[in-house]
């Protein structure tokens, strides 16, 4: 008995196993092409175009039977006939590891239908031992490109992923999900954009009981998708994700099995160095926990005046019963009683501790009502300590408390907070700290021996500091970098009389923290002091040496040394490496001292310039997002202002992320005294928030671009950001919402007289209604963006509102019609080089023919489409049109050739990790089944 090997290297044995010796060369190519056709004749043309290439020498036939001859002695005289057809491969059942595969893999596939998912595991683990290395490995790569075996070999490729990923969902309902983990992690390392296995190992995870690891792949999926193919998941793997999230069982588990936990935050800053004092506050924050693991939902509040260290003891105790909260920690600044900017509203901190949680910016509910609901449904029956620091009220708070069992909540604020209390909240009221402790906290940060040496300047210090822990660690800091050693000096230094920071003293002025920030002011290096008062001026909430850069007017390695200065006294945080933010008492004393010393024209100055540095980093980043953007009018940059450097789009990317909440902040900043300024930032920002989801993001900039563009007369942007609303209402199916605001930017281009505006209007306008469901319209609308792009001379826009039109002919069963307009835009294609334009309309052609029945036209109509994308990189669009010519083949009874170009389409689809390939193998399935196929 014969076996020829495919599933790796080209190999043949003979009777007992014995290796048979093969020619090598093409004689051995020769034998790849013949047992990849075995018992169907292959022509002798098609035989020499494989060897060598679409013009073979003329001693090709010649050649050709003398390879057969050294093949048939090889193999046995009886093995390779000729038929009138062409040379043909004679192999018995069983002798072609290529299709044993296929039939075992067939059988396992039964045996699932059958619920013998036992018998399935066998013959599929038998099936997969079958291969020995890629297929047809060894063959050199150009030869099996020329004969036409790359197809074949990625084929078997992909029949093999599939039976691993049938292999694993049977393992996955047997309940063995821990071992298939290993596998699939490095499945999903080796085929990246493949989605169905990181699918299966989020649900082997998930049965494992790792819903956090299962988190992170989704994750990890997104930003693969979106960096490599500017995709988002597939539906599928999207609807998983959220299941996991609300804790409800994924389709296809039992119903025994663990519940599938949500992403871990570890959401707590880092402790203060130097923590003393508040036992009794700290026991009675202890004393709640009990109540939490008791069932309860327990409240606490600490108020108290600001600097008298809320936020230290609350992330203080966080720190210390984080591990009695295993399902997360979350922490949240409100921004309260911010100098700068606005408290923040409920529905935006709610988005915030969404994607804290896991959820993709783009699933996060827009009604305020819905993400509240989901809120609560994903720490329902988990154990999540929620700290919301700066509080303004009651009412900013509500709506961020869980719902359920098992969490527990710290709120902190300079408000007394009595609506939560009067609910049932457990208050607590911050004092001063008193002698002892204040001692204790400096000699944590001074050491005992130089505090023993001067006990009268350190009470001094003490009386001066007022008991306010922030008070008392900027001091600290101060005496840690003073040449001279005294204390002494220091608190003579401090006790010289300063005027109450207004609004934060109260009645005493033991506890004005002013006199304290002053005392490390003065003695700034002046770039240090102008900046620090020029940063008040940051909309916040952080900001990198870049900004402050620009804000300043200074280079950079200047700005780096001014922070160094900084953070050094105390007067700054780095709250992750390069990123700088304010206490906001300290804030207050920066803003007073900017007012009081620089003119507001250098205020204003300074803003400026600070926009200009967002704008002109945000700008070309959004163009590395997307090249190919409607272009924004940006003005110059002031003298010396620098953009950060990104470079590709992966930074772009990631530098919005980082200062997404600067930016947006940045545009409200600037919508009263820098109109334009705000437009051009906005309108920079939209495409990251496009592409990233945040429909509620957007919708805010889009807001203030178009009222901006208004009061600055820029109509074009003005006619563009109605078009963009429309756009973005509609994805939210805003629809009659989106429509007048179409609407509006359609009248507005048609007083600017801009045809190419307009015509992209109404062609929006017409997507819109289609997708609305309204095809008469669209088409309507469709017709009127065409001759509006031919009367602007867009022939572009022309020739796609065209292929568009015969689109939605061929979609409503109005093929013929479909055929004229698509050969009416094929020139127009032509004319302007836009072979994908071309492909597109070749394949509607396509389409409406194989609907007519005219399949074998239908054919040559896909071939032309295949023929315009060669070389242009649509891989995607490729394997859509190689679909559609295999529907067409099926139709004309050409089984072999439907599922050839089936193959073909689901290789590509499967590298792409596309969810369209889940269809073409339902197809390739129901062609297995089909008559013409026995």
């Amino acid at each position: 008995m014969l076996r020829v090997s495919l599933l790796g290297p080209l190999e043949v044995t003979g009777a007992g196993g014995a290796p048979v010796e093969l020619p090598g060369g093409k004689p051995r190519l020769l034998l790849a092409v013949l047992a990849c056709h075995a018992n169907r004749p292959v022509s002798a043309e098609m035989l020499a175009e494989s060897l060598w290439g679409p013009a073979p020498p003329r001693r090709a036939g010649t050649n050709l039977r003398v390879y057969v001859h050294h093949l048939r002695k090889a193999l046995g005289g009886d093995r390779i006939g000729r038929r009138p057809e062409g040379y043909v491969l004679f192999l018995e059942p069983g002798e072609l590891d290529a299709e044993r595969f296929r039939a075992l893999v067939a059988q396992a596939r039964a045996a699932v239908g059958d619920e013998r998912p036992g018998r399935a595991a066998e013959a599929l683990s038998e099936a997969l031992a079958l291969w020995r290395g890629p297929a047809l490995a060894g063959l050199d790569s150009a030869w099996l490109e020329a004969a036409g075996l790359a197809a074949d070999a990625a084929g078997l490729e992909e029949q093999r992923l599939q039976a691993l990923e049938l292999r694993f969902e049977v393992e996955l309902g047997l309940g063995r999900p821990g071992g298939v983990i290993a596998e699939l992690r490095a499945l999903t390392t080796h085929y990246p954009l493949r989605e169905t296995f990181r699918g299966l190992l989020m649900r082997a995870l998930i049965g494992d009981g790792r819903g956090a690891e299962a988190l992170a792949v989704f994750e990890s999926t997104r930003r693969v998708l979106a960096d490599e193919l500017g995709l988002d998941p597939s539906r599928s793997l999207r609807d998983l994700h959220l299941a996991v999230l609300r804790s409800q069982a994924q389709e296809g588990t039992a119903d025994e099995a663990p519940r599938p936990a949500a992403v871990v935050p570890r959401q707590l800053p880092a402790r203060a160095a130097g923590f003393a004092g508040r036992d009794e506050s700290l026991a009675r924050l202890d004393a709640l926990v009990a109540d939490a693991e008791g069932g309860a939902v327990p409240i606490a509040t600490i108020s108290g005046a600001g600097g008298v260290g809320k936020t230290t003891l609350a992330v203080h105790w966080a720190h210390a019963v984080a591990e009695r909260f295993p399902d997360g920690q979350l922490y949240l600044n409100l921004h309260g009683f911010d100098p700068v900017r606005p408290p923040a509203e409920p529905a935006a901190a709610l988005g915030v501790l969404l994607t804290a949680l896991g959820v993709a910016p783009r699933e996060v509910p827009v009604d305020p009502a819905e993400r509240e609901n989901l809120y609560r449904s994903l720490v329902a029956g988990r154990r999540v300590l929620v700290v919301l620091d700066n509080a303004h009220d009651a009412a900013q708070v509500r709506p961020l408390l869980p719902g359920g069992a098992g969490c527990m909540v710290l709120v902190t604020s300079r408000d007394l907070l009595t609506g939560l209390v009067a609910a049932g909240a457990r208050p607590l009221v911050l004092d001063p700290l008193d002698t002892a402790e204040a001692y204790d906290l400096l000699e944590r940060r001074l050491g005992a021996v130089r505090m023993a040496a001067e006990p009268a300047a350190v009470a001094a210090l003490i009386a001066r500091c007022g008991g306010l822990p922030l008070a008392l660690s900027v001091v600290a800091a101060r005496a840690a970098v003073v040449s001279d050693p005294s204390l002494a000096a220091l608190a003579d230094e401090l006790g010289r009389p300063h005027r109450a920071l207004d609004g934060f003293s109260g009645d005493d002025e033991a506890t004005d923290p002013r006199s304290v920030f002053s005392w490390s002011y003065r003695i700034l290096e002046p770039p240090a002091a102008r900046l620090f008062r020029l940063l008040s001026a940051h909309p916040g909430p952080e900001f990198t040496a870049g900004a402050a850069a620009g804000l300043a007017g200074v280079h950079l390695e200047a700005a780096r040394v001014a922070l160094r200065q900084l953070r050094v006294a105390s007067l700054l945080t780095e709250a992750s490496p390069g990123r700088y933010g304010f206490h906001d008492l300290i804030r207050a004393y920066a803003v007073e001292l900017a007012e009081a010393t620089e003119p507001a024209a250098e205020r204003a100055a300074a803003l400026s310039r600070l926009l200009d540095h967002l704008v002109h980093t945000a700008y070309p980043a959004a163009l590395l997002i997307d090249p190919n953007q409607t272009p924004t009018p940006i003005d110059p940059p002031a003298e010396g202002v620098a953009a950060e450097p990104v470079e590709d789009r992966r930074q772009a990317l990631a530098w919005f992320d980082a200062e997404r909440a600067v930016l947006l902040a940045a545009v409200e900043r600037a919508r009263p005294d820098f109109p334009a300024q705000a437009w051009q930032l906005a309108c920079s920002c939209v495409v990251y928030l496009e592409r990233t989801g945040r429909w509620s993001d957007k919708l805010a900039v889009l807001s203030v671009a178009l009222e901006t563009a208004r009061r600055t007369g820029a109509r074009a942007i003005e006619a563009r950001t109605l078009r963009s609303l429309g756009r973005t209402l509609g994805r939210l199916h805003r629809h009659d919402e989106a429509a007048a605001r179409l609407r509006e930017a359609i009248e507005l281009y048609r007083d600017l007289g801009d045809g190419a505006g307009l015509a992209h209007a109404t062609a929006t306008l017409g997507e819109l209604l289609e997708h609305a469901g309204r095809p008469e319209e669209a088409m309507a609308l469709n017709r009127e963006a065409c001759e509006l792009y031919r009367a602007a001379g867009h022939v572009v826009g022309e020739a796609r509102s065209l292929g568009g039109i015969a689109s939605l002919l061929s979609v409503s069963g109005r093929y013929r019609e479909a055929i004229d307009t698509g050969r009416e835009a094929l020139p127009l294609f032509e004319r302007v080089g836009d072979r994908v334009g071309i492909a597109g309309v070749q394949d509607t052609i396509g389409l409406a023919l194989h609907h007519l029945g005219a399949h074998d036209d239908a054919v040559q109509r896909f071939g032309l489409a295949l023929e315009a994308m060669a070389g242009t990189g649509e891989q995607f669009y490729v394997a859509l049109v190689l679909r559609h010519m295999g529907d067409a083949f099926r139709a004309a009874q050409d089984v072999p050739a439907a599922r050839e170009r089936y193959r073909q389409a689901l290789a590509i689809y499967a590298r792409l990790g596309a969810r369209e390939a889940a269809g073409v193998r339902e197809r390739l399935a129901a062609l297995d089944h089909s008559p013409s196929a026995r």
